[in-house]
């Protein structure tokens, strides 16, 4: 037993995922630490940086593993800066989670690293979105910046039923990106990646007559090795994205492998059970061996 202290942080109506983290962290912590990441106080005074949950002073914790989704990213980042100044450990930095939570500032990320990515678009009015669209062949794929799980991702086959998506989009004040569609028959490779380490990967297929492979929304999935280019691409993405516990998800194109999205809160649940990995103890693993040295 370690005798560390493990704080992990995630919504209230935590996932399955996150019980998995825990009841291996207990096996390998002496202290295991589960709050709810809106419960969290910040305090400022002349003197201090104050965490606190009820009574305890998280400012104790050797270790933060966060599971910060997409509704908490905000509070999330508020959170981890304040690890960042208190010199907490934890798998990325507070700007992490504003880049992995908005679509096109992941994209722009990878594109500085030399990542491949589909050609994608923003626009920041319903004109110059009609102007993109009227450039473009078809379909294309229309993406909302903060979307989840497959939640927010629309294809779209002429540039009639573009421009309506576009418009209600901004009626409904959500900021969208606008992507190539790059035909891959509705699959997507996913690689889950621990202290720059490939521990897992799977190939996920969309259902009949979606294209979106999320099991999220109804995909299937299958183990798949990750290897050659899709090693090399993910490992690129991975430290491009400064994260030391993500999933890169890619798409085989004509080109080669190109990245569409990273995840710094990914699902362990479903790729546990597509390669009989166990993905939630080889992070514990990776976090006790760094907490060691």
């Amino acid at each position: 037993m370690l005798n560390k202290k493990l704080l992990i942080v995630a919504p209230s109506n935590y996932a399955k995922s996150t019980q998995m983290l825990v009841d291996e962290a207990k096996k390998v912590f002496s202290t295991v630490e589960l709050v709810p990441i809106n419960d969290i106080s910040l305090k400022l005074d002349e003197k201090t940086w104050s965490m606190i949950y009820k009574d305890t002073n998280l400012a104790e914790f050797d270790y933060c593993l966060p599971r910060i989704d997409a509704k908490r990213a905000l509070h999330g980042y508020h959170v981890i800066r304040f690890m960042d100044h208190l010199g907490i450990d934890k798998p990325y930095s507070a700007e992490t989670i504003l880049m992995a939570h908005n679509k096109f500032e992941t994209l722009e990320q990878m594109k500085k690293a030399g990542v491949p990515i589909p050609t994608t678009y923003t626009a920041g009015s319903v004109t110059a979105a009609k102007d993109i669209l009227k450039r473009m062949d078809y379909p294309v794929v229309i993406k909302v910046v903060d979307g989840f799980g497959g939640r927010g991702v629309v294809m779209v086959e002429d540039f009639e039923s573009a421009q309506s998506v576009v418009e209600t989009m901004k009626i409904l004040k959500k900021e969208i990106i606008i992507e190539e569609f790059v035909g891959s028959g509705g699959e997507d490779i996913r690689a889950f990646i621990v202290g720059g380490e490939i521990v897992a990967g799977m190939k996920r297929k969309a259902k009949t007559g979606d294209f979106r492979s999320n099991l999220f929304s109804g995909g299937k999935a299958t183990h798949f090795t990750v290897t050659g280019e899709f090693k090399d691409v993910a490992l690129k993405a991975a430290a491009a994205a400064g994260s030391d516990i993500i999933a890169i998800d890619m798409i085989d194109s004509p080109d080669g492998p190109k990245v569409i999205e990273v995840n710094i809160n990914p699902g362990i649940k479903g790729i546990q059970k597509v390669t009989n990995i166990n993905v939630a103890g080889r992070i514990i693993e990776f976090i006790a061996k760094r907490l060691e040295k």
